[in-house]
């Protein structure tokens, strides 16, 4: 176990600035980096610093980020899901990562989970400069994920959605879906994830509860799956057999598509399960063994 240090850390991005913390273990010079953030409508604060300090205590630095738009990082409208803007601040923090004097820039792994586990999966496919992604639940195909959407609240999400993207041209206050509800429309409206997604929530930190509704009109068009026969560095892939937002069968067709260069596991589990208890250990030892393997503490 190694001692550690956490540190503010904020990156300018255009007009804006990303919000993050920078977890350093002591005693080693040049520690090997890990680069993390939430999925869909999640602050850092939400279950992600749980990983951040096994990770840093085993001798990982870690940076921790909120994307613009979202907790301590600046931006508005508040609380808006982007995937443009997202991918745009993972390139922001990797650029960033590169370009410190404390820490091994020839060690980048990148760490996604859900929504952002789509992003790393399409940032490896892209970039030449990383050395592992590690993912678990990570949202892979939005054309197939949309299949799991209640029929009966599907043509009122479409509605809102495009009503909320089209004001946005206009200057239009935006048009805003909840995030989760026991009985009416919202992003995850499955039967697990209102519970599952207010088990993660840290009542600590402020948010609505809500994002503006144009994301889902865009989470349909993304796909990472289309991108991943282009990685070429190790990818650790942890998929959710019971998982109501995702589809088993996606997951299984994206490990395929990414042989030989993915560990993949799937375990008998929900979606948001791997944030608690047993689950989370194993998930936590899982990537350890993967990180030890291949990247090492030195």
């Amino acid at each position: 176990m190694h001692a550690y240090t956490v540190e503010p850390l904020y990156v300018k991005s255009g007009q804006d600035v990303i919000a993050a913390d920078f977890y350093r273990p002591k005693h080693i010079e040049k520690p090997a980096v890990i680069l993390m953030a939430h999925g869909l409508a999640a602050l850092r604060h939400f279950k992600l610093m749980d990983y951040a300090k096994r990770f840093a205590a085993a001798g990982y630095a870690v940076i921790l980020f909120d994307y613009r738009y979202w907790g301590g990082s600046t931006g508005r409208p508040r609380e808006l899901v982007s995937i443009s803007a997202q991918l745009e601040d993972w390139q922001t923090m990797i650029a960033h990562v590169k370009q410190r004097k404390s820490v091994d820039t020839k060690r980048v792994v990148l760490w996604g989970t859900s929504l952002s586990g789509g992003h790393v999966l399409t940032l490896a496919a892209q970039m030449q400069n990383l050395q592992a992604v590690m993912v678990q639940i990570p949202f892979v195909d939005g054309a197939e994920s949309v299949k799991q959407y209640p029929l009966h609240y599907l043509p009122r999400a479409l509605k809102l959605s495009s009503q909320d993207y089209m004001g946005s041209k206009v200057g239009m206050l935006p048009k805003t879906l909840e995030v989760v509800h026991p009985t009416d429309l919202c992003v995850m409206p499955t039967p697990d994830s209102y519970d599952g997604y207010l088990s993660i929530v840290n009542s600590d930190y402020y948010w609505s509860g809500a994002i503006p509704a144009r994301i889902f009109f865009h989470l349909i068009r993304y796909r990472p799956i289309q991108d991943v026969r282009n990685i070429r560095i190790p990818v650790l892939f942890i998929a959710a057999q019971k998982d109501s937002l995702i589809p088993i069968e996606s997951s299984r067709e994206t490990a395929t598509n990414l042989a030989p260069f993915a560990e993949y596991h799937e375990w008998n589990i929900k979606h948001f399960d791997i944030y608690h208890g047993e689950w989370f250990e194993k998930a936590i030892a899982t990537q350890l063994d993967f990180l030890h393997q291949h990247i090492g503490v030195r």
